[in-house]
């Protein structure tokens, strides 16, 4: 039990376990222990596969979702998201985004040390929001590098005014130091060009329309869309349109 303990609390690191199968299992025993001992939800995503697993503890029922652990084929919850309200989900949206973005930039030995979090309002099981701490959690990259796992771990935010919890910030808890929230860059992530595309996406227009319409061709069209699922960290055009949205992009 303590080697699990010491597990959850992150006090061994990943990045030393050279098997992905045991880093996989060992990521789903935390998620699944956090579920438990904290009573909270959490969700572990595989960004390499593009899939979820999900643990539910007493959270859950709180907010009307069933208790049960499952696995999904998408990296969003949407079950639990879409209970968030817009303008909180635009703001972990745009954290995520940024975090994600610094890890990239920052050596996989320190990734560990940075997490976010967010104060979220979440519909409950009577339809009323309650407030929730969202925290985002790094696990482990690929072996070139890129991010593979992470954890998002949802907690009730009690009425009591010694809990205080900032509204969102991105944080090393190593050194506490703030990393503060880059709003311009949002603003220049998709280029004008991109955005007329995703509109153009967005209103059922496949590659073929939409070269005919802007005058280019079919391959500079597939090379703006896959350039746009790579700033947005998506897969498919549906959840580009809705990201960007969500995102206050277009």
């Amino acid at each position: 039990m303590r080697d699990l303990l010491d597990i959850k609390l992150f006090s061994q690191s990943f990045e030393k376990i050279q098997n992905p199968v045991q880093k996989l299992d060992n990521a789903k025993r935390i998620a699944q222990m956090y579920s438990q001992f904290e009573n909270c939800i959490a969700v572990l995503s595989d960004m390499k596969a593009r899939n979820s697993f999900l643990y539910y503890g007493a959270l859950a029922s709180q907010l009307g979702l069933a208790a049960q652990d499952q696995e999904i084929k998408s990296i969003w919850e949407d079950q639990l998201l879409s209970k968030v309200h817009p303008e909180d989900l635009q703001k972990k949206y745009r954290l995520e985004f940024q975090f994600f973005q610094h890890l990239h930039n920052t050596d996989t030995e320190e990734r560990m040390d940075y997490e976010v979090i967010t104060k979220l309002r979440i519909k409950n099981k009577e339809g009323k929001y309650v407030l929730i701490r969202h925290r985002l959690l790094y696990i482990s990259s690929s072996d070139d590098g890129s991010i593979w796992l992470a954890l998002c771990l949802y907690h009730m935010i009690y009425d009591h005014p010694e809990f205080e919890i900032p509204q969102g910030i991105i944080i090393n808890n190593k050194s506490g130091k703030i990393i503060e929230q880059n709003e311009a860059q949002f603003k220049v992530l998709l280029s004008p060009r991109e955005k007329e595309i995703l509109q153009l996406i967005k209103h059922g227009q496949r590659s073929k329309e939409i070269a005919d319409k802007l005058a280019l061709s079919i391959n500079t069209i597939n090379r703006h869309r896959q350039n746009i699922f790579q700033k947005l960290n998506v897969s498919n055009a549906m959840e580009a349109c809705r990201m960007a949205e969500t995102m206050g992009l277009v």
